[in-house]
């Protein structure tokens, strides 16, 4: 897939939001809902235990949404401050060794919130292709889990946003209607809070 591609099939599936994860649930609060991963809300795993139920629980509803070895993509990122720096996170991060990312454009930050961010504030998105199969992200979800780095996987094809965190994982689903029906099915994994979060 082409740069090109890549932002012509943003734009008809997520027109009214740019790659970066932390806005979707803003932008598609209707199509949008969240899971923690693990019991009570906890934020971080502590010991091999936990590892074990965030993983599980993971693979398990995201291998729901995108099926076993499906295509999809891995959309990561940088934040920069000017536009000096040239090293982008994919190249120097070990995590994303295995994949080979095609640098988007550049988004001026102060075009999305231009209370947060100057005009010299900018965020450099890059894509790259992989496959869906049950645990063989674990490396990339732990370093999320983390909070070590950020991505999030999207297909295209099934219009699914998964954005995992420090905490859980945020999903962006094609309709409100399939938003509900993943929520009730995963209904233990929700947050106990009013607004989901």
């Amino acid at each position: 897939m082409t740069k090109e591609i890549f932002q012509e099939l943003w734009a008809l599936h997520y027109r009214d939001a740019v790659p970066i994860s932390h806005l979707f649930k803003h932008r598609y609060a209707d199509r949008w809902f969240r899971i923690h991963s693990l019991p009570q809300s906890k934020r971080y795993a502590e010991n091999e235990d936990e590892w074990e139920i965030l993983l599980s629980r993971q693979n398990e509803i995201i291998t729901d949404l995108f099926g076993l070895d499906t295509p999809i993509l891995i959309v990561a990122g940088e934040y920069r401050w000017d536009e000096s720096k040239s090293i982008h996170v994919t190249e120097e991060e070990e995590i994303f060794n295995p994949f080979s990312f095609i640098l988007l454009d550049n988004i001026e930050l102060n075009k999305v919130g231009k209370e947060q961010y100057n005009e010299h504030n900018f965020y450099s998105p890059a894509f790259a292709p992989t496959i869906w199969k049950r645990n063989y992200h674990d490396k990339l979800l732990r370093e999320i889990a983390k909070d070590n780095t950020r991505a999030f996987f999207v297909s295209f094809d099934k219009n699914v946003i998964v954005a995992p965190y420090d905490g859980g994982i945020d999903f962006i689903l094609k309709d409100s209607l399939t938003k509900e029906k993943y929520k009730n099915k995963f209904v233990n994994w929700l947050s106990e809070h009013e607004s989901g979060l």
